[in-house]
């Protein structure tokens, strides 16, 4: 199954501007700035190569962190312009039906990702659901696979070119405050439950055996933007056992549940511990990628929602509903004969707990 919970490219913060650099009249200045740029590069190579080594961190770690911290504070609330009369913290559509969306082709994604094999994971996981949603709105269905990052998925729900797709769990708050993302369903078990743990994970040989023995480690996180493998166990180290990131543990950001659980495995100066999805690292195990004794649960929090489908706010209605019934009426094929359906989900209630850690998240290096 592909990596659902996250990944690099998730964060959404915009990347720094590239410097410019200045007109050059003269052949002096040309050597001169090719010698500056030379300089930046090789300063910029060496800043990457310290950032990446867990045991290494550039002078001011949390750089990344409090950039995430401030975009992440000014995300919590619905974007000016949408509009919540009824008060279930959703956009609601448009009283104007000049600007519902005109739909000829319905462009439709699960969670965005640049690794082309993820990508055919998740197409061929999915291709039965937009054979399913053509046949039932009888327009043409094509999966957006040139929606690579979850910055350009926000963007193409509030722009309407992206009419159907999924957002992690730690990314809905923001595509609905953002982009006006309406969440309507998670993939379930056949009795339509679904539920997952951020747990934390260490060798099994290590000496850690509580959380509060992460001081002075280093801590593997799939992504900023994650919540299981990032948003959860910050705040969860923080408001439980006053553990924080620069101060307390280094942190190194491994891009995907699947590598953090191999990174820890391999050792070799990988990260003393991990916080993966329970769903996801299952995954891992079972797929004989790496085996259970190999590792040790010392914490856990949750339970929380798994990804989940929804669409535009300003889809029209009629379309709406014809989508609505399909998911209604899918029925997931999972691997190993494991058959599953889509369930319904209060935006409100079903993502309280991850809002609270967003919130929690956006102070969490206040006085520091």
């Amino acid at each position: 199954m592909a990596d659902t919970r996250g990944s690099v490219v998730n964060d959404p913060q915009p990347p720094a501007p590239a410097a410019t650099p200045p007109a050059r009249r003269r052949a002096s200045g040309l050597a001169l700035g090719l010698v500056a740029v030379l300089l930046a590069a090789g300063g910029g190579f060496y800043a990457y190569t310290v950032y990446t080594q867990a045991d290494a961190p550039p002078p001011d770690e949390l750089v990344g962190l409090k950039s995430y911290i401030t975009h992440l504070g000014k995300a919590q609330k619905l974007k000016d312009g949408y509009v919540d009369a009824n008060n279930d913290l959703l956009a609601d559509p448009p009283t104007d039906p000049a600007k519902f969306l005109k739909v000829d082709e319905i462009a439709f994604s699960a969670v965005a990702t640049d690794d082309p094999d993820d990508l055919a994971k998740t197409q061929e996981r999915w291709k039965g659901l937009l054979a399913a949603l053509e046949k039932a709105t009888g327009k043409k269905v094509r999966y957006a696979a040139e929606v690579g990052s979850v910055e350009e998925q926000v963007r193409a729900v509030a722009e309407g070119r992206l009419h159907v797709t999924a957002f992690n769990t730690g990314q809905v708050p923001a595509a609905v405050n953002a982009a006006g993302f309406v969440p309507l369903f998670c993939p379930a078990d056949k009795d339509g439950k679904y539920a997952y743990e951020m747990v934390m994970l260490v060798r099994a040989d290590s000496p850690v055996q509580k959380p509060e023995d992460l001081k002075g480690k280093t801590v593997g996180l799939v992504s900023l933007s994650s919540n299981s493998g990032g948003k959860a166990p910050l705040v969860l180290l923080k408001d439980k056992y006053n553990l924080l990131p620069g101060r307390d543990y280094k942190y190194a950001i491994t891009g995907g549940h699947a590598r953090s659980v191999k990174d820890l495995a391999g050792g070799k100066g990988g990260p003393d511990a991990v916080c993966v999805a329970s769903d996801l690292y299952a995954d891992e195990v079972k797929a004989g990628t790496v085996r259970a004794d190999q590792f040790r649960q010392v914490g856990k929090e949750g339970p929380f929602p798994p990804l989940c489908f929804g669409v535009p706010h300003h889809l029209p209605p009629d379309l709406r509903k014809q989508v609505e019934k399909v998911f209604d009426g899918f029925r997931i094929a999972e691997s190993g004969g494991v058959e599953g359906k889509f369930a319904r989900v209060d935006y409100a209630l079903n993502w309280k707990t991850v809002r609270d850690i967003d919130s929690s998240l956006s102070r969490l290096l206040d006085g520091k």
